[in-house]
């Protein structure tokens, strides 16, 4: 095989190999190590093979044969005889071996922090065995430009082999995140939590969430080679969640929230004490609406109010959003993703701390709007612990309303057709099926003239609960500040703004109704339907 396919095949494969290299040794820094070794010796062997039956079966076959000459080695280092407690490695157990095998080691580490062109020459020369007018043709560079990257390539071997290159405290201890989230649109690849899957992923966006680092220095911090996260790094700032600033470094382009017991224990009794003012100045007029709400037309499943209530309150949260609170846009902190996506993106932290409260009971996710111009339809949705739905806003898709409004209208039959779109409905329970017929279980306004009745039925807010939005968004921020990067401050003021009517205090809205048993508890078979409303014919 010539050089050029060679290199292109070690590309393909350099990360499935580093995966072998950690499902097998299940540590960083000797799964560097050993694909490292993988990658040359697969490296070698193809420049002395030009024909294969089957390249990949052949690639693992040598990943497996270096794997067992590795934990070979591994098991002779530790033959050792124990004298009085005292460790002494035998000569004769192949000590000098050994240490030519470590020094082997460190130079092909090294090797992997050079710069590209430079980590490209040596291996070509040292390695692949061409010479300085062959790589030079191939590159197309001078032949005294190639003398002058291997003089310097040697030059910095030899500083580094001489120094202990250190280990940032993701290498030893790496983070991991969790509530990975956007506000606005995802594209066709997802969001957050797409881009962000992997461990390695994570560990690169939060290296360089509080300092810019060049890719060598990523590396470093996550004790790993940094031709394992080249392409990592370039896909993460292709897609805008990392920046690329002068002097070759990187910075993420997210905001990253790291939480703690205190400030968990902070903004509990913070988010609790203005969901209460909320509902005693706000939401506490709704009970006594019900037959306003009823007069409007909208639909309510069983005709119960309370039915209404679970998807009306949560709905209406957005009449606490005041413009004079809204501080950074959210243009100023949202990305135009090369995929068709906009939006602004955030993740916590995975830290592990006890609380004096079940913060499962306080999930919520949405706002989630779903429209359809062509059937001239909106439906609105948020998740919360009460709903018992799953898969969030993946799961909540336009076509499911669109076959709703169709079964509404009559105009969905009950045949082979259709039998998938039924079992969705029915399966989230935005149908029920009763003794006598289908009954709708989603709050919805048949047309546009309900809504319209609707929307002017709901109340507006006082200026006691405007005045307390300003003062809970100015606690809220001075917490979430705590520890964050001053790039990250925008971040901070747009996630921290109009927290009133937020998810967050909404969850507890939620939350305290049911305590005071203002809000019943929908029964099982309602759950799945609530905090829900569709508007059809909107045209």
């Amino acid at each position: 095989m010539n050089k050029q396919h060679a290199d292109r095949v070690i590309k393909d494969y350099i990360k499935s190999l580093y995966g072998f290299a950690l499902n097998k040794t299940g540590t960083i820094a000797e799964a560097e190590e050993l694909a490292g070794r993988i990658t040359l010796e697969v490296y070698q062997a193809l420049l002395k093979k030009s024909e294969f039956l089957d390249l990949n079966s052949y690639v693992f076959k040598i990943a497996h044969y270096v794997w067992a000459k590795f934990v070979g080695e591994k098991v002779k280092a530790s033959n050792q005889m124990r004298i009085d407690d005292q460790e002494v490695m035998s000569r004769d157990e192949g000590f000098d071996e050994i240490i030519r095998q470590e020094t082997a080691g460190a130079l092909r580490r090294e090797i992997a922090f050079l710069s590209h062109q430079q980590r490209e020459i040596v291996i070509k020369y040292y390695y692949g065995g061409m010479k300085i007018s062959g790589i030079a043709a191939e590159m197309g560079l001078s032949s005294g430009t190639i003398k002058w990257h291997l003089f310097e390539a040697k030059k910095e071997l030899k500083h580094k082999m001489n120094t202990i290159r250190s280990m940032g405290s993701l290498g030893i201890n790496p983070i991991r995140m969790t509530g990975l989230g956007h506000n606005g649109s995802p594209g066709n690849k997802g969001d957050t939590s797409d881009f962000l899957a992997t461990a390695i992923r994570q560990n690169i966006a939060f290296s360089t969430y509080h300092k810019p680092l060049t890719i060598n220095e990523i590396a470093e911090e996550l004790g790993i080679s940094p031709v394992f996260i080249g392409d990592e790094i370039k896909l993460l700032e292709e897609y805008g969640f990392m920046d690329k600033l002068p002097g070759r470094k990187y910075r993420t382009n997210m905001y990253i929230e790291d939480p703690s017991q205190m400030k968990s224990e902070v903004l509990y009794p913070l988010f609790k004490e203005y969901a209460e003012i909320a509902v005693e100045h706000y939401f506490k007029t709704f009970f006594s609406m019900g037959k306003v709400f009823q007069e409007t037309g909208v639909y309510i499943p069983g005709g119960d109010v309370n039915l209404l209530l679970w998807s009306l309150i949560p709905y209406s949260g957005k009449q606490l959003s005041f413009k004079e609170l809204n501080r950074v846009s959210h243009e100023e902190v949202s990305v135009s993703r090369k995929d068709g996506g906009h939006y602004a993106a955030h993740a916590t932290i995975h830290r592990e701390f006890d609380v004096s409260f079940d913060p499962k009971q306080y999930y919520y996710c949405g706002d989630m709007n779903r429209d359809s111009d062509e059937f001239a339809l909106k439906a609105w949705q948020v998740d919360t612990w009460w709903c018992g739905r799953k898969d969030s806003w993946r799961d909540n898709l336009s076509s499911d309303f669109i076959s709703l409004m169709h079964v509404i209208n009559g105009d969905l039959p009950q045949n082979d057709v259709n039998i998938d779109a039924y079992r969705r409905l029915l399966d989230k329970q935005y149908l029920l099926r009763t003794e006598s017929d289908l009954e709708v279980n989603i709050v919805y306004c048949k047309d546009k003239q309900t809504g319209e009745r609707l929307h002017a039925a709901i109340p507006q807010p006082s200026e006691r609960i405007k005045e307390a939005a300003t003062k809970l968004d100015q606690a809220v921020y001075q917490v979430n500040l705590d520890g964050q990067p001053d790039h990250a401050h925008k971040y901070v003021r747009y996630w921290s703004q109009n927290c009133m009517a937020s998810g967050t205090i909404l969850a507890f809205v939620l939350k305290h109704l049911v305590d005071i048993g203002m809000l019943k508890v929908p029964d099982p078979h309602r759950k799945k339907g609530i905090s829900t409303i569709m508007f059809m014919n909107q045209s």
